[in-house]
């Protein structure tokens, strides 16, 4: 019975990874360049001791979780189909369950038994399982395979010559989205921003497209949108190298519409609820309790903080275009002088 039952966990996995493709949502391309249903999309290292993530997550550097979730919602399949969890560096994993496909560039150090579902995992590296069952109906290694428990069924050497292809770019999205962050910092205030006791409040004025300027400072108050358009999109430029959010009230924050550009940012703690995408990729995110309901791209991330499905479905019609960004580097200089003189608020 020993050697059986994970030979059942294997056709449980693939009996569950047949029908969750038909389940699977559909993704889309948004205004920030991403794929819908990437819900984290961290540039360098990765740590959480628990929580999860109910879209896709793509980590550059090395992640280390344990007791985490991803690309699931309840844990009945995966939420989109392909790549659930890409990772350029190392992954080490704990128990937890990881929903379609796992690539991973560098080495995977199985500690807790992980189980990896509804698809297949390719390793760039060597493959610990520490001689616990490994979760995975496919797996594909380009180095060794040591520590594999003796009932361990499913893994295969990758041909010798070939490589592991991520199917990402790492340095080109943050190039990319680095760039998208100072043009949606060049914008004019569509908006206006005043504190009411304790509450900043964002007088979207009808626009289409809501642009405010603040403070680090500013954003550790309750927020309240106001005057908001049916379909609005929400851009919210902070300015500052540390940036904290708290357990504040929200108002008016509709799901998928608002972002929040951390375009100075390089650190930023957050505990708390949000319903907002943030787009820091120069920041170290570090995280307490709460969750989040949108997109995250930033540098590097630790904490426990989950991560709801909630894509970013804003438009940015006052973006320049791709081959408008010469143009538009040539004038940061200018910009960013009258920039800092109406980064009064409400100017």
């Amino acid at each position: 019975m020993t050697a059986l039952r994970p030979r059942l966990l294997v056709l449980a996995a693939l009996l569950a990874g047949a029908s969750l493709a038909q389940a699977a949502k559909t993704e889309t391309t948004n205004a920030l360049g991403l794929a819908s249903g990437l819900n984290l999309l961290i540039f360098e290292n990765f740590s959480a001791p628990s929580s999860d993530v109910e879209g896709r997550v793509a980590v550059g550097g090395n992640m280390t979780v344990s007791g985490y979730s991803i690309n699931t919602r309840g844990g009945g399949g995966a939420l989109y189909a392909g790549a659930g969890l890409t990772v350029g560096g190392n992954l080490s994993a704990g128990s937890g369950s990881y929903w379609g496909d796992t690539l991973v560039g560098g080495n995977l150090n199985s500690k807790g038994g992980a189980s990896f579902l509804g698809g297949t995992v390719q390793v760039g590296g060597n493959v610990n399982a520490n001689k616990q069952w490994l979760g995975a109906s496919e797996l594909s290694y380009w180095g060794q395979a040591v520590n594999i428990a003796s009932y361990q069924t499913g893994l295969q050497r990758a041909a010798a010559g070939s490589t592991l292809d991520l199917g990402f770019d790492f340095a080109a999205a943050q190039s990319r989205l680095s760039g998208l962050s100072r043009q949606l910092d060049a914008l004019a205030n569509s908006g206006t921003a005043s504190q009411r006791y304790d509450s900043f409040e964002l007088n979207a004025n009808g626009s289409k497209l809501a642009v405010f300027d603040l403070q680090a400072a500013d954003v550790n108050h309750n927020l309240a949108l106001l005057n908001l358009d049916a379909d609005s999109t929400v851009v919210i430029n902070v300015h500052g190298s540390s940036v904290s959010f708290g357990g504040h009230g929200l108002t008016n924050f509709a799901s998928g519409r608002v972002l929040f550009n951390l375009v100075d940012a390089t650190q930023v703690s957050f505990s708390g609820g949000m319903t907002a995408s943030f787009l820091a990729p120069l920041a170290s995110f570090s995280t307490g309790w709460g969750h989040i309901d949108g997109q995250v791209v930033a540098r590097s991330w630790s904490g426990s903080v989950q991560v709801n499905d909630a894509p970013f479905a804003g438009v940015l019609s006052a973006v320049p275009e791709p081959e408008s960004s010469a143009m538009l580097a040539a004038g940061l200089g200018v910009v960013g002088f009258v920039a800092a003189r109406r980064r009064r608020r409400g100017d």
